[in-house]
C-alpha cells in the first residue's frame, strides 16, 4: 500500500520532469481522485516547494522557473546517467569544465542519493576502466546498450569482490547460465565488458554487458590475482605492444562476416568511403604472428588487399605458392620438398 507521503514524493518527481501537468493527469499518475491530487499539491507548497498554478485551457501545475532547485530526486537509471556523464568527462578531459568542477559535481550528486544507491554509484566510479580508444574518437561500435541495473549490480560485486551468476547469450549461441568471479568492468569503443574468471569454463573470460541479464550476487569472496588488468583482458592478445605487428588491409565482405572471424575486441572494421569500392571494409588489427593473420584471411574466404606491412604481403605470397605446389604433389617426399621451398627437409 502506497502511503500519502510516498505519493507526495511521486508528485514532486513528476513535476521535476518538467512541463505543465493537469489535475486529471496528476490524479491518474498518482492513482487518486482530483481532490486528493490538489491536496498533495498543497502539501508540497507547505514544504516550500514552489508549485505554480497555470490557468487556462492548457493549464495545470508546474514548478516555478525562477526559484531555487527543489530537493533532487533521481531514479537509479537517472543517477547512473548523471554519474556516467561526469565519469566520461573526467576520463576524456575534453569537456568545457575543469577537473575540480567535475569532482565537485560528482560529490554533490552522491550526497543527495539514498545510501544504497550512492554505494552502487560509487562502485561504478571505482571499478569502470576505459581503454585508450574513446567512443568520442569516432570509433564507436554499433551494438546493444547495457542495462543500468546490470552495470550497477556487477560494479558493486566487483568492488566488493563477490562472485556472481547471470544469464548470458553469446554471439550465435543459445543462452547459458554463467558463474563468474568479477575482476572489473571496461568501457571499450562504446560498449561495456565484464572481465572475470568463469568458474564453469575454468578460464578468464570477458562478457559484453548488453548480453547479460538476471545478475545475482553470490556468497563467498573473490581472490583477484596480483597484476590482473581487466583492460588487457578485453583488448586481448591484439592490444598495442612493441612486439606486435600493425596490420592494415581491405576486405570485400559483409561486416557481420568479418566480425565472425575478427570480433570487435580484436580489430576495427569500417566501410571504405571511395568511388568504385562498394562493399569493401578497411580492417586494422595488431597481431603477434603474421601467420595467424594469413590463416584467418584464408579461412574468411573473401577477397582482400594487404596495405601493410610488406612482410604480410610477402608471407601471403610465399604460403600461397607453397600451398599450390603441395596441392599437386604426388607423394610424401614431394609434398615435404614443396612445402620447404625446394630445400630438403630434415627427416
Amino acid at each position: 500500500m502506497v502511503r500519502p507521503a510516498g505519493r507526495v514524493l511521486a508528485l514532486l518527481e513528476l513535476l521535476q520532469a518538467g512541463g505543465t501537468h493537469t489535475v486529471a493527469e496528476v490524479a491518474r499518475r498518482l492513482a487518486v481522485d482530483e481532490r486528493t491530487a490538489r491536496r498533495y499539491v498543497e502539501h508540497l507548497r507547505e514544504l516550500d516547494v514552489p508549485v505554480e498554478t497555470v490557468r487556462g485551457r492548457y493549464g495545470g501545475y508546474r514548478l516555478s522557473r525562477h526559484s531555487r532547485l527543489p530537493p533532487l530526486m533521481l531514479t537509479d537509471e537517472e543517477a547512473l546517467a548523471v554519474a556516467w556523464a561526469l565519469l566520461a568527462d573526467r576520463r576524456d578531459g575534453v569537456g568545457p569544465t575543469s577537473a575540480l568542477a567535475v569532482r565537485s559535481a560528482s560529490a554533490k550528486v552522491r550526497r543527495v542519493l539514498p545510501t544504497g544507491l550512492a554505494r552502487r554509484i560509487d562502485a561504478v566510479l571505482d571499478t569502470v576502466s576505459f581503454t585508450a580508444v574513446s567512443a568520442r574518437d569516432g570509433q564507436e561500435e554499433q551494438g546493444g546498450s547495457a542495462s543500468g541495473a546490470v552495470l550497477l549490480a556487477l560494479a558493486e560485486a566487483a568492488r566488493d569482490q563477490r562472485p556472481v551468476s547471470f544469464g548470458y547469450t553469446a554471439r550465435r549461441a543459445a543462452p547459458t547460465q554463467r558463474r563468474v568471479e568479477p575482476y572489473g568492468i571496461v568501457a571499450h569503443r562504446g560498449r561495456l565488458y565484464l572481465s572475470g574468471f568463469d568458474t564453469t569454463r575454468q578460464a578468464v573470460r570477458t562478457f559484453r554487458l548488453d548480453r547479460i541479464d538476471a545478475v545475482r550476487t553470490l556468497e563467498g569472496r573473490v581472490s583477484v590475482p596480483r597484476g590482473t588488468d581487466p583492460v588487457q583482458h578485453v583488448l586481448g592478445p591484439f592490444a598495442p605492444a612493441p612486439q606486435l605487428h600493425e596490420v592494415a588491409l581491405r576486405v570485400h565482405a559483409e561486416p557481420a562476416h568479418v566480425r565472425w572471424w575478427l570480433p570487435e575486441t580484436m580489430a576495427s572494421a569500417t566501410p571504405v568511403d571511395a568511388v568504385g569500392r562498394t562493399g569493401w571494409l578497411r580492417v586494422f588489427l595488431r597481431a603477434d604472428r603474421l601467420e595467424w593473420v594469413v590463416g584467418t584471411l584464408v579461412a574468411m574466404d573473401r577477397p582482400f588487399v594487404v596495405e601493410s606491412p610488406e612482410a604480410l604481403r610477402d608471407l601471403t605470397a610465399s604460403l600461397a605458392g607453397r600451398t599450390a605446389k603441395v596441392a599437386v604433389a604426388e607423394d610424401d617426399d614431394a609434398a615435404i620438398l614443396a612445402w620447404s621451398g625446394g630445400r630438403e627437409a630434415p627427416r
